[in-house]
């Protein structure tokens, strides 16, 4: 679960108000990962348009786009330094992907604890994803100290905003008693939940609870 989010959390983030004068370079530019692949170039030249305006959320999707090649030519170091720029103008989108970088060491030398401080940044700008990654942390206890209560809150937070994944992770809580009494019927509720919106994962996870299998 953990391993799938790290890999794929770039295709979940979602986009948070960033302050009125990162709002208003930034207008109604829709986060990277909803874009398709004939889209890039022209929304990478747009993101740059807003970021030099002073767009802090456009910024942090400028990032993404220089670290994955999305439209631009790949250059990690420019992706770090964008993230950088971003999360310290107030784009939660920033603070997140670079907690991202941070968490894997890619472009930064690794440091879990710094990951967290920039989820939880995040988080306390409204960011669901970087509720779901810093309750992913206080689940595991990587680069914090483990607190499953608190993972469950932070799960709970993200899901109510939307975020399909902490549905999920919230529904191994219960289906497994981590943090909360176990409780399969709410876990499948959860589960389903997060496949309707469209998590694999939640999917399965329904799938093997409604068989009598654990889910791991």
């Amino acid at each position: 679960m953990q391993q799938r989010v790290l890999v794929g959390f770039c295709l979940v983030l979602i986009s948070a108000c960033a302050g009125a004068s990162g709002a208003l370079a930034t207008g109604t530019l829709p986060p990277p990962d909803h874009l398709k692949s004939d889209e890039y170039s022209s929304y990478a030249t747009r993101y740059q348009r807003a970021c030099d305006a002073g767009g802090a959320q456009a910024c942090g999707y400028l990032g993404f786009m220089y670290d994955n090649g999305h439209g631009v030519p790949p250059d990690l170091g420019l992706a770090v330094t964008l993230s950088e720029r971003a999360c310290s103008d107030g784009g939660a989108y920033g603070c997140v992907y670079l907690g991202y970088l941070y968490q894997v060491g890619r472009g930064v030398t690794q440091d879990v604890t710094r990951a967290a401080a920039l989820f939880r940044k995040a988080c306390e700008g409204e960011d669901a994803s970087g509720c779901l990654l810093l309750g992913i942390m206080y689940k595991t206890g990587s680069g914090v100290t483990q607190d499953p209560e608190y993972a469950m809150q932070l799960f709970r937070k993200a899901c109510d905003d939307g975020e399909e994944l902490a549905c999920t992770s919230l529904g191994y809580m219960y289906a497994n008693g981590e943090g909360v009494d176990r409780d399969r019927e709410h876990a499948r509720e959860l589960f389903h939940s997060a496949c309707s919106g469209g998590d694999q994962i939640g999917c399965d996870a329904e799938t093997r609870l409604a068989h009598q299998r654990a889910v791991p």
